[in-house]
Formats: C-alpha cells, structure tokens, sequence
C-alpha cells in the first residue's frame, strides 16, 4: 500500500482508469450475462409450464371422454336391461354376446387411443372377438380384480402399463378398470389404453423436449419410466403444485443438467414429466460469454493506450507546480507558478500564488498578532473575575431566605414559651414554609415534603379565614416516598382559596388527594388532586384556560401560578404530564396534576 501512495501521480492515474475500466467491464459483462441467463430462464420456465399443462389437460380430456363413453354405454337402457337379464335370471346369454360385441365394436373404433375393450362379470368375459385371446388368463386372480377386493368403495382404477393379459401381443397398454354394479353383481369394463398412441401425440405435439415420461401415483411406468426418471420425480413436493397447474425446475442427475417441468393429471394422478437438456438451451449463452469477454479484453487495450496519453498531458502542469512548490520548502519565498488556463490546476496555481503573497503579508503582521493576543488573554482574566463576583452575589442572595427560616424559628419557640400559641402556629408554618421552599436548593422533592409545604401554606390561611375555610388531605402511603419537582400544590391551593372559596359567601372545603394511577399505555403515573366546592369556573373560560394550559399559551391575569405548575411539570417530565381543570359553574373546581413515578432524586 506504501508503494502504491509513493508512485507518482501519472502512474496512480494509469493504474485507477485500469481498475476502473476492467471492473467496469467484468461488472457489465457479468450483470448482462447474468440477466440474459435469468432472463433466458425465466422465460423458458413459464412456457413450458404453459406447454406442459396444456399437455396435461388434452390428455385429460380425452381420457375423460373415454370415461364418459363408458358410463354412457353402461347405463344404456338395452345395454343394462340384457345385463341385468344375464346375471339375474342366467337368460339371454347369445343375445347379450352379441349386444356386448357390437357395443365394444363401436367403442373400440370410435378412438384411437383405445387398444381393447373387454367386459368382464363373475363368470364370463365379453369381447368383439377382433384379437386373439390368453384364455390362460383369469381376471379373478388378477392384480385389477384384487384392487377393487382391497377398496370396495372404489368405481375406477388405473394401472401401470403392461402387456395386454387378455389378448395376445407385444404391445404395451395402460389399463383402466370401471366397476358398476347390477343387483349385487359386478359388473368391470376394462380399457386398455395404446401406450404406442399416446407416445406417438407426445412426441409430435411436444417435439421441442427432448424426453416426455408418465408415472402413476405408485411410482410404476405409464411411459418412458425408469429409474433415472425415478430419481428425476423425487426432487418434486407436492407443494410445488399449490399455486399452479405445472412446475419447471433445474434438475442434475449425474453429470447432466436437465429442465424437468412436472405437473399431475387429476383423476388418474399419473406424474408427467417433461425434459430439456439445459445444455442445448443455454449452448448460446455460453458463447455470449465468451463474446462479451473479447469484447472487454479490446475495450481495455484501446483504453489503456488513451488514458496513457491524456494522464501524460494532464499531469504535466501538475509537476510544474511541485517544482514550484519544492522550491517554496527550501524557503524561497520568491517563488509563483504561472498558468495561463482557468482550470482546476489554474486554480491551484491561483491559490498557490495567493499564498506565498499572504505568507509575506502574515509575516509582517505576526508581531501585531502576538500583541493582541496578550491583550485578549487579559479581558479573559478579566470576565473570570466577574464571573466569580456573580456566583458571590449569587451565594449572598441565598443567606437572606435562610435567615429569614432561622428567624422565624427563633420567634416560634419564644411564642410558646410567652404562650401565644396562635402566634407559634403561625410562625412555625411559615418557617416550615420557607425550609421546605428552600430544601437546600433541590429541584425535586419527596411527596412527602411537598405535603408539609402545602400544608404549613393552609395553616396559615385557615389561621387568617378561620372558620370559612376548612381542608383535608387524603394521600395513599406508597406515594408519599415518591418523588416529585416542588412547589406545585402550593400555587393550586392558593388558586383554589382565592378564586373557589373567597367569592363564596359561606367559604368552603379544600380537599387535597394523590394516589397512583395506571395510564393508557399500562404504565403507573402519579395523580395529584386539589379539589374544592367553591363557585366554579363558566364554561367558556374553563375552556379557555384548558387551552391555554395545553397549548402553553395563558395570559398572567388567567391564572399565571396555574401556569407556572403547568410548564414546570412539562419541562421536567416531557408533554404527556401537566394540568388539566374539571368545574361546574356553582359546584366547585378540581385542578388535575399527572407526574410520572420517580423513586429518587437522581430519576
């Protein structure tokens, strides 16, 4: 990393174009692959999809025809009335090998993909007599006739292909059993279908895959099934299917890569599987590949050749002005760099200029510098001094009030002594008064000093109203430990007894109450209550004052010590606490104070 900081800067530029260009390149190269991949692939996955459930719906289709056929053929009313003749009363057996003949003629011809149509009941086999039959063969021993044995709730089975086992043959068909059943006899029509038909439609209907194979639900061939396509099948879930008809992944088995797009036909849940080599799909790719490798390795040369000859042009005048610069540290001050352009280097060389100018200049201005800056250390030794004369004064504005506490305790103890009790009572209130305003210059309080204050403020004013004023005070001992910012109950009591009780002609009761309470997002916060049944507050100014105290806007002649709680408790606590007022006009006024819960000073 040091030799790279130490080249000089033509070889720095050199270097950062190479780096820039070749990522630039390899990063665009492989992103635009890497879409054409993507892209390639994405489109590739949803047509096949498309293809391979169209695929699947014909076959379904005509599968479905075939069943319905069936059914139709079955529950024709000379079909069924000649069975039910047969198997009920054993009566019209010629005319019913003729009636079923004909009837297996007709479905047999009428579709290309039916190979052979038998009829089979408890004791005889129904045939159109066009193939040769294995009359070793007993389909009450069969695999088909055992089925329907093990489900007997069951009408339709398919199996796996096979040779016919009722004719002669090496063709492969797939057969598909149908139970019907006629006075508790059983009736089985057995379709086999020409597995060569069904591969032959495949192959030209779908002839861009490069393999097409069928599986039962069991695993066991319908077409073209082995154990490579086995293991192709167990790489899909059924819940590959819960959002379409068909899925198309990207399978390996062994060393080759496939497209494998899967779906199931309903009803007969056979496995459909088609595949694409992913070789022969993205053989082109490969080659755009290497393309737009070539295509880079060229871009860079011929930009490398560009970049060497601009970096050589436009790190010239940079070296001029290191020289210039060198000579500057060799302490010749005398030293400019002419430029005649107004690029950025123009600019360098500007600022360069400027600069040796103002060093000469600030030379000369050092000594005035060095001047001033005795004179400014000076004004600051000067502002300290003034500081600590304020905090003097500060200090000596402090003693006045605690000597005003002292003096009144002094008056207190010789009141009792001279028996002046009222006087006592007076004078010990106030001075409680005043410790508890002081409290040492705390800010917060516990509840319980805060209830001495207001209280020594209501002995007082119950002293100089008598009789007209009466208070109580409910508090829950929990919170008396609690800790609160002080001087707020004063100034709501105060409020009370001038506004509430004073107009009233008869006075009145104060009732002061706090207790916890849980707030709406299930935290506890303290309520502090100071209630009184004084004549209340109109509307329209409760209203008034409400808004004030939530806005933070009040004028002094409303209220301006409600005011003063209010914004102290916001400041202190945040917007979610402050005051509230409740009254009715003749019923009395309650100021609602919510805190939150503060188990020391230090919270």
């Amino acid at each position: 990393m040091k030799m790279i900081k130490n080249m000089k800067f033509r070889t720095k530029v050199i270097l950062l174009c190479v780096w820039i260009l070749l990522m630039n390149g390899v990063l665009t190269g492989r992103l635009y692959y890497n879409y054409a991949f993507k892209d390639t692939l994405q489109n590739y996955y949803e047509a096949s999809e498309d293809i391979v459930s169209q695929m699947e719906n014909h076959l379904h289709s005509e599968i479905e025809s075939i069943t319905q056929r069936v059914h139709a053929t079955f529950y024709n009313l000379s079909i069924l009335q000649s069975m039910r003749t047969y198997l009920v009363n054993g009566e019209g057996y010629t005319k019913i090998l003729g009636e079923m003949a004909n009837t297996i003629s007709e479905m047999h011809q009428g579709d290309r993909l039916i190979h052979s149509v038998v009829i089979q009941t408890q004791d005889t086999m129904f045939e159109d007599f066009t193939r040769i039959r294995r009359h070793e063969f007993r389909f009450e021993e069969s695999d088909m006739y055992q089925y329907f044995v093990d489900h007997p709730q069951d009408s339709i089975a398919w199996f796996a292909a096979r040779k016919s086992p009722f004719f002669k043959g090496e063709e492969m068909v797939i057969p598909v059993v149908y139970r019907f059943h006629i006075e508790r006899n059983d009736v089985f029509i057995i379709v086999s279908l020409q597995q060569s038909e069904i591969q032959k439609y495949l192959k030209e209907t779908y002839d861009s895959y490069d393999d097409i194979f069928i599986a039962d639900q069991n695993m066991e061939n319908i077409l073209g099934f082995d154990e490579q396509e086995s293991t192709i099948l167990s790489q899909f879930h059924p819940e590959d299917l819960e959002h379409k008809n068909a899925v198309c992944k990207e399978i390996k088995v062994g060393e080759k890569r496939y497209l494998a797009t899967y779906t199931v036909m309903p009803g007969t849940n056979w496995q459909i599987c088609a595949l694409k080599s992913a070789e022969s799909l993205l053989g082109n790719l490969e080659t755009l590949q290497y393309y737009i490798i070539g295509v880079i390795i060229i871009c860079i040369i011929v930009s490398l050749l560009l970049v060497a000859v601009l970096a050589d042009r436009l790190t010239a005048p940079l070296n001029g002005l290191a020289a210039s610069m060198k000579r500057v540290t060799d302490e010749n001050l005398d030293s400019y760099f002419e430029y005649p352009y107004q690029d950025e280097v123009g600019h360098l060389a500007s600022s360069f200029n400027y600069m040796i100018k103002r060093i000469n200049q600030l030379i000369g201005e050092l000594g005035a510098s060095i001047e001033a800056l005795k004179k400014e250390k000076e004004m600051v030794q000067q502002v300290l001094e003034q500081k600590r004369k304020a905090e003097l004064k500060a200090l000596q504005a402090q003693i006045n009030p605690h000597f005003l506490y002292n003096t009144l305790n002094a008056i207190t103890w010789q009141a009792s002594d001279q028996g002046a009790a009222e006087v006592a009572v007076l004078s010990s209130s106030l001075g409680k008064f005043f410790r508890v305003s002081l409290s040492r210059g705390r800010e917060r309080i516990m509840i319980r000093e805060e209830l001495e204050h207001v209280t020594s403020y209501l002995r007082i004013m119950k002293n100089r109203y008598k009789n007209k004023m009466n208070y109580e005070v409910e508090v829950q001992e929990d919170v008396k430990m609690l800790y609160i910012t002080k001087l707020v109950l004063q100034p709501l009591v105060e409020n009370s007894i001038y506004h509430g009780l004073k107009p009233k002609e008869n006075g009145g009761t104060i009732v002061i109450s706090i207790c916890r309470q849980i707030r709406e997002d299930g935290s506890s916060q303290i309520l502090l209550k100071v209630r009184d049944d004084g004549v209340g507050i109109p509307k329209e100014e409760l209203d008034i004052l409400n808004q004030g105290l939530k806005t933070g806007k009040i004028s002094r002649d409303s209220g301006y010590g409600i005011y003063n709680v209010n914004e102290r408790i916001r400041l202190s606590y945040g917007e979610a606490y402050g005051l509230t007022l409740e009254s009715s006009e003749g019923q009395g006024t309650t100021a609602l104070l919510t805190v939150p819960v503060r188990t020391t000073e230090e919270d």
